[in-house]
């Protein structure tokens, strides 16, 4: 990509809400160390003057004593960040920031960061088309690492239950993974196979997409039908993730129009923020489209038959950036504007205090967004089950979204405005008996009594893991007094994404309906948010096509 064209970024305001900044631009595996170089967002370069005296700087308001809160040593699941090896040697994510998650935009046989936060491995994908930028012929596709014993089969057996995204931003031309939605339903189809085949625990997730507008959901359409038509079976897909920037699309820039799509679905950008049908930069942090572009993917998956499956988000952020110089202090511009500052249409930069406020807005929104029609029910119905915020630390003139400084591994004013609000939140734990099954039996000679196996998956929707051994026991009365068998798992993640299965078996039952119960933590080891629903009921049902139930006349 020219890094002197013009790319137009775009979002939509909150109305409502406390504006904010917008979203950290697209990930790259390159990014992975320092030195190298990273493609990045480029906006009109003015004459390089150096900034006034008598522009007032930033003053830190309605943020006293940032450095108040108190290290926390938790990581909390909900919350993650991407963070590259380098930087993770002089700063510790957990401790400073509660981070319980991390990534780096590409696979490591051994996790570059601490050992109490979850890395998740990022598989890349990529495809030659020559000077093509249409789809439809199959231009095939490159896998890295290569799905061999040596490539990806020495990670995945060094990672067991690692999750793995397969692809980044692979619907956008020219940067990331590139590559179109057949080719890509065929790619991930090889990669899931290929894991689950060495790792049944893994769990295999799609990409993220530059962000959930209708030209991306049509992407993700074709990926679904070229899957279940090229395979005879819907996509198996064990966790579903996005990327919430708000970014209009066009070919000259931004996030361009969709690979493969119907430029028809393009959102343009605009000058004119009053205009719905476009996005304009005072438009770039809208934390009512952020919610939007979430409840649109739920819809979609919803529509897809996926409603019980996590939903992450990959990544988001602030991309606009505040100066080109670092000589920019301003928040308000002057009307002629200023000289090193990057303006929107209200004349108001992106300042780190802009930045700060998108981040606790979508931080409160995440945190209690549910919706019994489209969250995830073993989460409470919440729609995200982890978001991720890009970046600890980018290096790149205008990223006012960077929770660290490079050079002296401090936190910024965005990165003391997430500690403090993490700071807030404790740890839970809560365990629920998210599927116990009805389970159908039958003898032999369709008479005598048969053995069943009792199955039930256990999850935990708190933000942290449950430590210790858990005991699971099945009864055979409401009232859990007559045990059938107990099982136990150890140390299951929060947020209610992985899952441990656990079985007993029932002997001796003879034809007829045979109800349980499940209960979690029976023997009352662990220290949960809530006890009420660690009990759930199952049934077995032995030769029914032997039972004769009366015919009941309304």
């Amino acid at each position: 990509m020219d890094r002197n064209r013009l790319l137009n970024l775009t979002l939509l305001v909150v109305a409502g809400l406390a504006a904010v900044s917008l979203a950290v631009s697209a990930s790259r595996s390159d990014w992975a160390t320092a030195s190298q170089p990273a493609e990045r967002l480029t906006i009109p370069t003015p004459t390089p003057t150096l900034v006034p005296s008598s522009y007032a700087p930033v003053v830190v308001k309605n943020y006293p004593s940032l450095s108040q809160a108190a290290a926390t040593t938790f990581p909390n699941c909900r919350y993650g960040v991407a963070a590259w090896q380098n930087q993770m040697q002089n700063f510790d994510i957990v401790s400073n920031l509660g981070v319980g998650w991390y990534l780096d935009f590409t696979t490591h046989e051994t996790p570059p960061g601490p050992a109490q936060a979850e890395y998740v491995q990022m598989v890349r994908l990529s495809q030659d088309r020559g000077e093509s930028d249409t789809c439809g012929p199959d231009y095939g596709y490159s896998v890295s690492p290569p799905l061999t014993d040596a490539g990806l089969g020495a990670l995945v057996d060094a990672n067991p239950g690692a999750l793995w995204i397969v692809g980044n931003e692979p619907d956008r031309r020219t940067v990331q993974d590139d590559i179109c939605p057949q080719q890509y339903a065929e790619a991930y189809h090889d990669v899931y196979q290929f894991i689950k085949s060495r790792d049944p625990t893994a769990q295999v997730a799609v990409a993220g997409l530059v962000e959930v507008s209708p030209g991306r959901l049509q992407y993700l359409d074709i990926v679904w039908e070229t899957y279940l038509e090229k395979y005879g079976t819907p996509m198996p897909v064990d966790v579903w993730t996005v990327h919430v920037y708000i970014l209009s699309e066009s070919n000259e820039g931004d996030a361009h129009i969709a690979l493969g799509t119907d430029p028809a679905l393009a959102i343009p950008h605009s000058s004119d923020c009053a205009d719905p049908n476009s996005y304009c930069y005072a438009e770039h942090d809208d934390v009512n489209l952020f919610a939007e572009q979430i409840v649109r993917m739920r819809e979609w998956m919803k529509r897809r038959g996926q409603q019980n499956k996590p939903l992450l988000i990959t990544e988001y952020g602030i991309l606009l950036p505040y100066n080109y110089y670092g000589t920019c202090t301003l928040e308000t511009c002057p009307p002629e504007g200023a000289p090193g500052c990057f303006c929107d249409e209200n004349k108001e930069t992106f300042h780190p205090r802009r930045v700060a406020d998108y981040m606790t807005a979508t931080f409160d929104y995440l945190m209690t967004a549910t919706d019994p029609d489209l969250g995830y029910p073993a989460d409470n119905y919440r729609l995200v089950q982890q978001w991720l915020w890009f970046s600890l630390a980018y290096d790149r003139e205008g990223h006012a979204s960077n929770l660290m400084d490079s050079d002296t591994y401090t936190l910024t004013l965005p990165g003391w405005t997430w500690r403090n609000y993490v700071a807030t939140i404790s740890p839970t734990i809560n365990l629920i008996p998210a599927q116990v099954p009805v389970i159908v039996a039958r003898s032999a000679n369709g008479t005598g009594p048969v053995t069943v196996t009792l199955t039930a998956e256990v999850r935990n929707n708190g933000n942290a893991t449950s430590a210790g051994t858990v005991t699971v026991t099945f009864y055979s009365d409401a009232g859990l007094t007559t045990p059938i068998g107990s099982a136990t798992f150890t140390d299951l993640g929060g947020c209610a994404r992985r899952a441990a299965v656990v079985t007993t078996t029932w002997a001796n039952l003879e034809t007829g309906l045979h109800p349980f119960w499940v209960r979690v933590d029976s023997t009352d080891v662990i220290n949960e948010n809530g006890e009420a629903d660690n009990v759930a009921q199952g049934a077995v049902m032995v030769n029914p096509f032997d039972l004769f139930l009366p015919v009941l006349l309304r």
